[in-house]
């Protein structure tokens, strides 16, 4: 294999047809003296070679004609060789001089005397990583086992997407699993009940974190008291989820505050008082109809019950709470969502619980366009190291993308989507563009901090755990009868 060109970051290497069998993802290194290019295969070409035209077409009329070329010295092979060349299209990754990483350096080696080799994945990773801190067997690349660093994940914000039924659930899983096995505590919004069986092995047994996940169902073993819910988050939720407006709300706040100073404050209280008080009966009626929506689903009750204290407090081997919202109406989600939030917020700010992992399941289903902006920036600061998980990566704001430190990539066809994952800042969109289409059942692209911030491609494994979620199928039921 030789170097034929360079434009930018892409190589073009030109490598006879044995030399091309490679696959994409994988990595090549162009080695000259102590200094060596790390390249990553993202396709291959066919070669343009004069005169090739004029060739194909002598060989179809000599194969219609029946006819064969008489080659006594062998030249024929030499020829088709050369006509079978192909152009391995790689991206420039990091220059290696001597062990030291250089990320910026224009330095390229010489087309005819510098040695192109494969080089494994694990090769490469020690390159630009180093042995992680905390490391996490995550799956295989090409045949090798892959660690990724546990401590890239803290106070970073990360994505997994995917199309549906890729993979990128199970992938969360085999995170979540494993940050709890190293004491982390993590929090997961879980829209669909896939992650309550993380604290069984696949048999119905004991697993390494069984101890540590927690199921929490709002409205039956999960509810907050209205004392400790505060009239901001009420006025919020009440505002973004059932879009009240203005005028009933302020009158809200006064009847709230003036209950709460004479330490009355309760549901039945409160739906009293508004029945009371002295209002337009426009307004009586807007906030009548959204107090009883709200209190009718019973996650909010009396007194100063505060459920996201008493999950974190007391654990000091770390926990797995897993917040089930598969059974809820939308806008019960939504209330709860919020409630969770807020009172995440409040105890990271008052050092009552500690730094947590928060994993959110299609996450622009229930959490409104409000609350983007701090999950991504003020949340992170008060200790909450955000996972979005989504197979619409469109419905991602764009900050989201730019201040992404990782990203988990499965397969993805629509062009529109792959245009919205090239925003991401740690990767070129023509690798994403070339490679999550290739992308079979269980492989992800990972990019960022986790992997020393070069694109790696693994076949994620599986973990001892009761992986809950699959598509429930007509055609598998009948086939299991028969």
């Amino acid at each position: 294999m030789k170097i034929l060109r360079k434009s930018n970051g892409t190589f073009e290497i030109l490598a006879l047809p044995g030399d091309a069998e490679i696959e994409r993802g994988e990595y090549i290194a162009a080695v000259e003296g102590d200094r060596a290019l790390i390249l990553e295969v993202i396709d291959v070409e066919y070669a343009d070679i004069p005169g090739l035209l004029e060739d194909l077409l002598r060989e179809l009329t000599l194969q219609k004609a029946s006819m064969s070329v008489y080659d006594p010295h062998g030249v024929n092979s030499i020829t088709i060789s050369i006509r079978e060349s192909k152009i391995i299209v790689a991206k420039l990754r990091t220059v290696i001089w001597k062990d030291d990483v250089k990320f910026n350096s224009l330095w390229i080696p010489s087309r005819f005397s510098s040695k192109i080799r494969r080089i494994p994945t694990s090769e490469v990773l020690r390159y630009v990583r180093g042995a992680p801190l905390v490391p996490i067997e995550i799956g295989e690349s090409f045949g090798e086992e892959v660690t990724i660093d546990a401590t890239a994940f803290d106070n970073s914000l990360t994505i997994i997407t995917g199309r549906k039924g890729t993979g990128k659930s199970h992938c969360a899983k085999v995170l979540l699993y494993e940050l709890a096995k190293r004491g982390c505590y993590c929090l997961v919004f879980d829209i669909n009940g896939e992650y309550c069986g993380l604290g069984e092995g696949r048999r119905g047994e004991s697993n390494e974190v069984s101890g540590r996940v927690v199921v929490a169902r709002p409205c039956i073993n999960f509810r907050a008291g209205i004392k400790t819910i505060g009239l901001e988050v009420m006025m919020d939720i009440l505002e973004h989820v059932f879009a009240t407006p203005q005028n009933s709300l302020r009158e809200f706040a006064r009847i709230w505050e003036e209950l709460e100073g004479r330490g009355l404050l309760s549901v039945d209280r409160l739906l009293s008082e508004v029945r009371r008080a002295h209002m337009n009966e426009a307004v009586r009626d807007a906030l009548l109809s959204r107090l009883h929506a709200l209190f009718s689903s019973e996650f909010i009750v009396d007194g100063a019950h505060d459920p996201i204290y008493e999950l974190f407090h007391g654990r000091p081997d770390g926990a797995l709470v897993v917040i089930d919202l598969s059974k809820l109406r939308p806008h019960v989600r939504r209330v709860v969502v919020e409630y969770v939030l807020s009172r995440v917020t409040r105890h990271l700010s008052e050092n009552l619980i500690p730094p947590l992992f928060l994993v959110s399941e299609e996450a622009h289903l229930y959490v409104g366009e409000t609350y983007w902006e701090d999950i991504v920036t003020r949340m992170r600061h008060l200790g909450v190291s955000p996972i979005f998980i989504t197979n619409q990566p469109d419905s991602i704001p764009e900050l989201i993308y730019r201040q992404a430190d990782n990203l988990f990539l499965f397969n993805f066809l629509n062009e529109n989507d792959l245009e919205a994952l090239s925003k991401f800042s740690h990767v070129d969109s023509e690798t994403v563009k070339k490679i999550a289409p290739a992308l079979g059942l269980g492989e992800a692209l990972i990019v960022g901090s986790v992997v020393g911030n070069v694109p790696i491609l693994v076949k994620i494994r599986d973990i001892d755990a009761k992986v809950l979620g699959a598509s429930k199928r007509f055609f598998r039921r009948a086939e299991q009868k028969v």
